[in-house]
């Protein structure tokens, strides 16, 4: 059984070992390739959590069912409003959890403003070319701050065009148009400049791990509905 080749059959892969749903032999083929695979290993870990953040959202209704169960037994006054008191706090931050990842813009390093990072040099003697890269970057985040996001594909599309970028911004630029594709619609796009960063051992732009995850679910969430 080797590993299968695109990134949609690798998450369909690992949703296979976390559903219970592989045999002996093929479980201990996955478990040895996460070992090999450090991209596979955090891929794991990531729907890992995924799954664990929806399995609280998705328990709401069996406490419901359970607590109809309980009115019809002795008692049930108190111990339904025991349950739906601690059931109802538990929903609401599961929710509001999800909720927070599904819809929030991911929070990136703000560094990548500072004109250092594409230039040493004063601005007043900066090269045209070079001037008009970071404006273009600047347009680019405003247009995904103003829900412009086909626009701010463009924008972080012309940027990456430029064969003189430092690796720190290169490497925001991406980050951006990762959330530019997902937000446009272009998720197989978003998912594949995604993974990327996953397998990358010496990133410079660093976006913390809640922040990879929340843009991690965001793909999934988008592509369940598509």
């Amino acid at each position: 059984m080797k590993k299968p080749g695109t990134p949609e059959d690798i998450t369909d892969w690992i949703d296979q070992y976390l559903s219970d749903a592989m045999s002996c032999d093929e479980r201990r083929h996955f478990e040895a390739a996460v070992l090999e695979d450090n991209g596979l290993a955090g891929q794991l870990e990531e729907q890992a959590v995924a799954r664990n953040i929806l399995h609280e959202v998705f328990t709401e209704e069996k406490l419901r069912n359970q607590i109809r169960i309980l009115q019809r037994q002795e008692r049930r006054w108190t111990i339904y409003r025991r349950v739906l008191k601690y059931a109802g706090a538990a929903c609401v931050i599961a929710v509001s959890c999800l909720s927070f990842l599904l819809t929030s813009l991911p929070v990136f390093p703000d560094s990548e403003n500072d004109f250092t990072v594409i230039r040493g040099a004063d601005e007043s003697v900066m090269r045209p070319d070079r001037r008009a890269v970071f404006d273009r970057f600047f347009a680019g985040q405003a247009h995904i701050a103003e829900g412009q996001y086909a626009a701010a594909v463009g924008d972080f599309e012309t940027v990456l065009e430029n064969q003189d970028l430092r690796s720190y911004f290169r490497e925001a630029a991406e980050w951006h148009l990762v959330v530019a594709y997902l937000k446009s619609g272009s998720l197989s796009k978003a998912d594949q400049l995604y993974r990327q960063f996953n397998e990358c051992q010496d990133c410079e732009y660093q976006v913390s791990k809640v922040n990879r995850w929340k843009i991690w679910l965001q793909i999934q969430y988008s592509r369940a509905l598509s």
